[in-house]
């Protein structure tokens, strides 16, 4: 007894310390201190990486040979080139209060604290705002402009990957009428720090091993994407990129390939015989040369992928844009979900986890006290790591923060339920909690690994945004399982220690839930009723591609028009509101987003689906009318690309097909192909819900969708397999009982556990809708729809499906 007391009292602290280290973080020297530094004593932000060796897209996927020679190394990070500096600042660089340098050198986050944004935790534009800038194509005497909206995009792809690789997920990147581009970085509330971090424009050279320069951008004419045999040696077809060079390119590239090649092995040299391509400081191809090219253009060919080769050509194409950028705007910008987003979010989660909190002690008791105990644990670890690793944390991020801790729930609710199932077969309350645990083990591996797959897959595969939520979810996932499966079940055993052994504490009950009506014999009725929910998402996806549009697509998706006045007065959140409801009298349309801008934020950015110039005039009169606004307020009345552009939407839809085929090969290895196939069919179900309450509500389609969309993604997967593995179970104890049988049971058996996770994970989002504002509940409510779609497609379909697909493949029982 007294070691169980020693020993609770030790975890309780632990939770306490790591709790308290949250918040303060650890600095030193000094030790303990709150992040509410002065600014002249603390560190400026290092906003940029400082490894300059990180992987680019062709780096991972590409090992890339020169045309007629060898092939290429394995591609690697960073080698050849000396540029262990690149990419980096001067962490005093910016402390311009000499008397105090030595106290800002001195003074380093061990462990940021949750509420330090300067060393921890990336808040996204949509959350804090951050810094806009504006390039502008200077075309020179000659230009083909038909070339120039292929050069642009090219453009936006390259800046976009820059600011992936520096850690700013969330950075959009969206071109404006016909020749700008407009970068938005988040947090970076000082624009000519914004301005340093995303460095100069696309900057391409080819070096050898030295780090000699042989070639730059500006001796290719272009690089473009091929597949068949390009040289004629191949024995079968490939992808490959082909680059032509202008005259005197070829020349530079006969010189450089003659160098590189004297260098190979075969010809008496170190083995050092590759050319590096490098975009702004990083490799990304290095072919190897076995002699002299003397040609028009060359051919780089290896293990690509059609999407590999087109991103290497593309990247290519970006360093040799024949024009340069100049920079034309410069400024600050406020938070895309308005002022309050932030505020009333955390507000919203809090009560939302206090609720969660509240429903497990009334449902489960002594466990239930355990389990706010542990999710407590879990809050704290998290935040701690997302601190570590200055996790970006955006709207998706927080989708991802939330499906993590209803996942976190979930095991518990699981666990639970078994130690309930065990206590009415006349098990002690200790054998009872030994029993749940081991026997909800494997379902809550197989859930949760199945998630894992998926937030890999979205995190190696994906871009931008999908990146963070993967981020925040892969790691809330790990930090779950970790929790429910040790501190859950080392504080329930101290329960038992303290003598507290009654079943009623432990949520035993006499109303354990029986069945009410046949779920499997009534398949077709419940599949109808699927049917007629699926239909209107299904027709609409299937009409997109042929110009048959249901959908609201938001500037993020369609592009759109840009208007920015300047007030005179502080944009707040109430002014956001009111201009918005001004804009959408005027035009009838909703603005995708209203937010402040400028010096002091007294500027206003409007975003909204494209408008004609007779809405704009309207909106402008509307403006100054209301506002007193002279012509020279009117700061931007533009047309503005697409913010998700299709290297974006490629990467969504690639993410998504690589993660359900191996999630598939998952559930297949530990369960069978056609469970695998019953829930693949139940995560489109929710889906194609989700997607049809987007027609039937009109909700704007924006980069939020992604977050939504994924969220059901990790949520759906996760509640089916929790049901596969009770049927798994009772399959293995039947005797001649049929399938359709053993799923009933099954079915039942995990329904409490369905419903329950699905209400906890509902507290959270349902507070968000309720308390959010208007942006969050577009954002939201389609969230709550695929959440009740997983528990209906859970229920009535998972197990039906599974035994369709049984009749239809196979006759043997497992």
């Amino acid at each position: 007894m007294k070691k169980s007391v020693i020993s609770f009292i030790a975890v309780m602290l632990l939770i306490i310390f790591l709790g308290v280290t949250a918040v303060t973080g650890v600095y030193i020297p000094g030790g303990w201190t709150m992040p509410f530094r002065d600014t002249a004593a603390s560190d400026t932000v290092d906003t940029t990486d400082t490894t300059a060796n990180t992987d680019t897209a062709a780096d991972n996927t590409a090992d890339d040979t020169a045309n007629q020679t060898t092939t290429d190394d394995a591609a690697t990070d960073g080698t050849a080139t000396d540029d262990t500096t690149v990419n980096t600042v001067d962490d005093t660089a910016t402390n311009t209060d000499t008397s105090d340098e030595n106290v800002a050198a001195s003074i380093k986050a061990i462990i940021p604290s949750v509420l330090d944004t300067e060393n921890g935790i990336r808040l996204g534009l949509d959350l804090v705002g951050g810094s806009r800038i504006v390039y502008e194509a200077q075309i020179p005497d000659g230009y083909d402009m038909s070339n120039l909206a292929d050069d642009m995009n090219s453009v936006q792809k390259v800046i976009r990957q820059r600011l992936t690789d520096k850690g700013f997920t969330e950075a959009t990147v969206t071109l404006t009428g016909d020749n700008r581009v407009t970068v938005e970085i988040p947090q970076i509330t000082n624009p000519e720090e914004a301005v340093q971090t995303l460095g100069t424009t696309a900057q391409l050279l080819f070096m050898d091993a030295d780090g000699k320069e042989w070639l730059t951008g500006e001796d290719i004419a272009k690089a473009s994407y091929g597949y068949g045999k390009p040289t004629g040696s191949e024995v079968a077809d490939v992808h490959y990129v082909q680059v032509q060079f202008t005259s005197e390119g070829r020349q530079k590239f006969a010189e450089a390939t003659a160098s590189v090649a004297a260098r190979s092995t075969e010809n008496g040299g170190d083995g050092t015989n590759q050319l590096y391509i490098v975009m702004d400081d990083q490799v990304i191809s290095y072919p190897s040369v076995g002699e002299k090219i003397d040609n028009d253009s060359c051919v780089i060919s290896g293990n690509f992928t059609r999407e590999s080769a087109q991103e290497l050509a593309d990247l290519i194409n970006a360093g040799q844009i024949p024009f340069s950028l100049t920079q034309v705007e410069l400024r600050s910008v406020g938070p895309q979900l308005g002022a309050d987003a932030m505020r009333t979010s955390l507000i919203a989660g809090a009560i939302g986890v206090l609720l969660v909190c509240l429903f497990m002690l009334i449902v489960y008791r002594i466990p239930g006290l355990v389990a706010c105990l542990a999710l407590g644990f879990y809050i704290v670890i998290e935040a701690l790591i997302f601190s570590l690793i200055r996790v970006n944390l955006s709207l998706p991020g927080i989708a991802g923060i939330i499906l993590s801790i209803g996942m976190a729930v979930d095991a518990n609710v699981v666990i639970f339920e078994r130690i309930k199932e065990e206590l009415r077969a006349g098990k002690t309350v200790k054998s009872a909690i030994e029993s749940g645990f081991k026997r909800a083990f494997t379902a809550v591996l197989d859930s949760n690994v199945t998630t894992l797959i998926a937030a890999a897959v979205l995190f190696f595969l994906g871009t931008g945004t999908i990146v963070g939520f993967a981020t925040t979810l892969g790691i809330g996932v790990i930090v779950s399982m970790f929790t429910a499966l040790t501190v859950t079940h080392f504080l329930l055993n101290r329960m038992v220690d303290f003598h507290i052994r009654s079943p009623k504490a432990y949520g035993l009950n006499d109303h354990a839930l029986r069945p009410r009506f046949a779920v499997i014999k009534n398949f077709k009725i419940f599949g109808s009723i699927s049917i007629l929910l699926v239909l209107t998402g299904l027709v609409s996806l299937i009409l997109l591609p042929f110009g048959q549009n249901f959908f609201n697509l938001s500037i993020d998706f369609a592009g759109g028009t840009e208007m920015e006045f300047a007030m005179h007065q502080t944009v707040d959140q109430n002014l956001q509101t009111e201009i918005g409801d001004l804009f959408k009298e005027v035009t009838g349309t909703e603005a995708s987003s209203v937010t402040s801008s400028g010096d002091n934020n007294e500027n206003v950015l409007i975003r909204s689906t494209s408008i004609d110039s007779q809405k704009r005039e309207a909106v402008i009169e509307k403006m100054t009318e209301t506002y007193g606004l002279a012509e020279t307020d009117i700061y931007n009345n533009n047309d503005v690309s697409a913010s998700v552009g299709s290297d974006l939407q490629r990467a969504a839809f690639l993410c998504a097909i690589v993660a359900i085929v191996l999630m598939l090969i998952y559930i297949t290895i530990r369960f069978e192909l056609t469970s695998g196939l019953a829930a693949i069919v139940c995560l489109v179900h929710d889906l194609l819900i989700m997607l049809s309450v987007y027609v039937w509500l009109q909700i704007p389609l924006d980069t939020n969708f992604i977050a939504a969309a994924l969220t059901i993604f990790g949520y759906s997967i996760n509640a089916s397999i929790i049901v596969f593995d009770r049927v798994r179970e009772n399959l293995r104890t039947a005797r001649k009982e049929p399938f359709e049988a053993v799923a009933e049971r099954s079915v039942w058996q995990t329904m409490g556990r369905t419903i329950n996770t699905s209400l906890t994970t509902l507290f959270t989002v349902g507070m968000i809708y309720i308390l959010g504002v208007p942006s969050l509940k577009q954002f939201t409510l389609p969230l709550i729809v695929g959440i009740l779609a997983g528990a209906w497609s859970s229920i009535m379909l998972s197990s039906s499906l599974w035994g369709f697909f049984r009749k239809k493949f196979r006759k043997k029982r497992i």
